[in-house]
């Protein structure tokens, strides 16, 4: 049911009609309540955590306030408890760990943040390489009405910074992956030439390369002689990207080259590997990641799995038309085909890490041989009682 309410959301927020609509209702019931949007989520997960509301009665107090205004504040890694118990809240305070917020929670505390003009300042610093968190923390918990907000120690303040620290970790990702496609390939360079022999490698084992200049390109989809022309839109993300995908998921890999290798439906393997780094890098760019690195890790192995998922699946796709087959003359509108379709799945949630999803396939296969093989031997055991 959450990701109803997220779809809603984000329908209400790309319509010129329904967003003033329920800009005005959230104006109500902030009048009426006291309370913003912001906090009234950060509250409801407190509560599901464990906080009852005597618990955050307690944290909303005066005495709570007096108690925790000469406490030290610390922002550890997401790996740490939040609330560190003390002595004087020993009875109810517990920790709460950054792993523990769901990922749909930080996704709507992400959507508040990006769509609020109030909150414009501190979208900026989130966004911004050198993000000063307990700044943006302190500036929200004062605009968004927390009460106490003197004391970031409060429950609903914890869990909103668990958030922020996660939704700072997916910009702080965009940047490292903006930063590569900025590197160009150098053929000076002997990690970059060691990566692309890699490449070639791992595509071809039983195959030696002739020359650094050569034809022999074009068999992994290169459009001449020297690939490093090829990388100058996404620079060396582009052969991260690649080499990722054909070293660590090589039997995928694998059948998507001989796919593309087909006599009618071909198509250049590398060069559609660019374009879906292009791709890729833009729903990073665009924020339509966002939810799936909540929920599978905001770091560069998590985005490296997307790839080899859009790899996988575009060929997936590619390959199912055959009533008639494609060629390359069909590849810029199925392309743009295919894109609509996963920017419809990462929406209702259906993307995942190419990893789980062959892992998930594998169990699936497995469960219905073991099922046919229960078939089998019940129809066995039949046939010999009738017998």
């Amino acid at each position: 049911m959450d990701w109803l309410i997220l779809l809603a959301l984000n329908r209400i927020y790309q319509s010129p009609i329904l967003l003033p609509i329920y800009k005005l209702l959230k104006l109500i019931l902030r009048l009426s309540t006291g309370t913003s949007e912001i906090y009234r989520i950060c509250r409801a997960t407190a509560k599901e955590l464990g906080y009852t509301d005597a618990d955050l009665a307690f944290y909303e107090s005066d005495a709570y306030a007096i108690n925790a205004l000469d406490e030290g504040d610390t922002l550890d890694d997401d790996t740490q408890p939040l609330l560190a118990t003390t002595p004087l809240l020993a009875d109810i305070q517990r920790p709460i760990l950054a792993q523990d917020i769901p990922e749909d929670v930080i996704y709507r505390i992400d959507r508040c943040i990006l769509y609020s003009k109030q909150l414009s300042l501190e979208r900026r610093d989130l966004e911004s390489p050198f993000c000063h968190l307990d700044q943006v923390l302190s500036a929200i918990l004062s605009k968004k009405q927390f009460p106490h907000q003197a004391s970031p120690k409060s429950a609903p303040a914890q869990v909103l910074r668990a958030c922020l620290l996660r939704i700072a970790k997916t910009y702080q990702l965009a940047h490292e992956i903006n930063e590569r496609t900025q590197v160009k390939y150098d053929s000076t360079n002997p990690l970059h030439e060691q990566k692309l022999l890699k490449l070639w490698e791992a595509l071809m084992p039983d195959t030696q390369l002739e020359a650094r200049l050569t034809q022999q390109w074009g068999e992994i989809g290169f459009q001449g002689n020297d690939p490093a022309t090829d990388f100058r839109g996404m620079g060396m993300q582009g052969l991260d990207d690649l080499l990722y995908y054909a070293q660590t998921h090589a039997a995928s890999a694998q059948s998507t080259f001989s796919s593309s290798r087909h006599p009618v439906s071909w198509y250049p393997y590398a060069i559609v590997g660019i374009n879906i780094t292009h791709f890729a890098v833009h729903t990073l760019r665009t924020r339509q990641l966002q939810h799936f690195l909540f929920k599978y890790g905001a770091d560069r192995k998590t985005y490296s799995e997307f790839y080899c998922y859009l790899y996988h699946q575009f060929n997936e796709f590619w390959i199912s038309h055959e009533q008639p087959r494609l060629t390359v003359m069909d590849f810029e509108r199925k392309f743009q085909e295919f894109k609509r379709q996963v920017q419809d799945d990462l929406m209702f949630r259906r993307v995942q890490p190419l990893t789980q999803l062959l892992n998930t396939r594998l169990d699936d296969e497995k469960n219905v041989e073991l099922q046919t093989q229960n078939e089998t031997n019940h129809l066995t055991h039949r046939h010999v009682a009738s017998s």
